[in-house]
């Protein structure tokens, strides 16, 4: 089974302590990051107060992009068509969901992977994992 990440997935590795089962599920599954959830941890990194923050999250995404730049998957046409599909569901209409999550969601439809997240009410479409459950 193939995953996407989700952007607390990848905040909990850049903990000085971070879950363990969370770094073995890492280390163990086959997993990609979504364009969207880069958006989503720049945005965070961009609003962090303090300019020593700031920079040490860019530092940490730069190095994400660098060191993990096979495993992003685009947001594509198909991926758009998708999330346009889901964004009309009876789920979607019943919840809202947040723009990134919505957008992941639909790349995980769209590609038949799951999502790994702590947050597995936030995706209305797509199964998830939670590697923090172990």
């Amino acid at each position: 089974m193939n995953f996407l990440l989700d952007s607390n997935i990848i905040s909990e590795i850049w903990k000085p302590q971070p879950v363990a089962a969370v770094v073995e599920f890492l280390n163990q599954a086959e997993w990609f990051i979504p364009v969207p959830v880069l958006a989503e941890l720049q945005e965070g990194a961009s609003g962090t107060p303090g300019e020593a923050r700031r920079l040490e999250l860019n530092q940490l995404i730069d190095t994400l992009i660098s060191d993990f730049g096979d495993t992003l998957i685009d947001f594509d046409a198909e991926s758009a068509r998708t999330w346009g599909r889901l964004k009309h569901s009876p789920e979607v209409k019943r919840q809202p969901q947040a723009l990134w999550d919505s957008l992941v969601d639909a790349m995980a439809v769209r590609h038949g992977y799951q999502v790994a997240t702590r947050n597995e009410k936030d995706f209305r479409h797509a199964k998830t994992f939670n590697p923090f459950a172990g």
